[in-house]
């Protein structure tokens, strides 16, 4: 399995965390703008030079990008991202200030073919994060937080803000999800996040959720964040790091 990080907090003490890797990786990076990433790309270099830098912008007011922004802020961030040539990571959730989405109601349908737009003109160099959907799928797509575009897409399953119920069911959509190679799974949280009250997954539950998702037949997975990181969960990841390479050696071999 290929295991990479989110970071949304690109902070030197979260970026030092890096030195706990010792195998190749992509950090997601949280950014205000391109200019900010650029800089943080840099710093990262000279902690772990295995480690691949992908932008993940935040939008100016709703944090995340969807058709609830407003509209300006959209088609800012999109001509910023359109100058460049990095792989993004494009976080579609409601906003973050929830007043956004009854003030830009009525842009909505406007909104969502900008995304839509930019997510077809980009989608080889672009992974959505999104939640897992299934009998919600219509409704989220509705949202505009899930298009039917052939795109990498990272579905968020953060076990540990789930209850048990909700955790099985998001667990029998993902075994029944086809295509598998287009998809990753976000796992955690090992740190909190924005929202500020993010539960925090055990290292035994970390090994839970990778061993379903090996099994499940995903090869990626994104785990949120690396300023969580710590011997007990690098442990636990190495297993099925070390796995990773030695089928590649043997691979090599024959």
């Amino acid at each position: 399995m290929k295991i990479n990080f989110y970071e949304e907090f690109p902070k030197k003490e979260n970026l030092k965390k890096l030195e706990l890797i010792k195998f190749r990786s992509k950090l997601f990076m949280a950014s205000n703008s391109l200019q900010e990433f650029q800089e943080l790309d840099k710093r990262v270099k000279k902690i772990n030079k295995k480690t691949d830098c992908m932008y993940w912008p935040i939008v100016k007011n709703s944090y995340w990008i969807s058709p609830f922004s407003n509209t300006k802020d959209l088609i800012e961030l999109f001509d910023e991202l359109n100058r460049c040539n990095n792989h993004l990571l494009i976080d579609l959730e409601m906003p973050l200030n929830k007043k956004l989405i009854l003030k830009n109601i009525f842009n909505h349908f406007k909104n969502r073919r900008l995304i839509k737009d930019f997510l077809e003109k980009n989608k080889s160099r672009i992974t959505t994060a999104q939640f897992p959907s299934s009998i919600i799928s219509l409704f989220m797509k509705i949202l505009g937080l899930d298009y039917n575009i052939n795109i990498k897409k990272s579905l968020m399953w953060y076990s540990s803000m789930n209850s048990n119920i909700v955790n099985k069911n998001i667990r029998k959509n993902l075994i029944k999800l086809k295509d598998k190679k287009n998809y990753s799974i976000s796992l955690g949280t090992i740190a909190i996040g924005i929202l500020g009250n993010e539960p925090i997954l055990s290292s035994e539950n970390l090994e839970k959720d990778l061993e379903f998702a090996k099994k499940a037949g995903f090869n990626e997975i994104i785990i949120f964040r690396l300023g969580g990181l710590n011997k007990d969960y690098i442990k636990i990841i190495n297993k099925f790091q070390n796995k990773r390479e030695e089928k590649a050696r043997n691979n090599l071999k024959k």
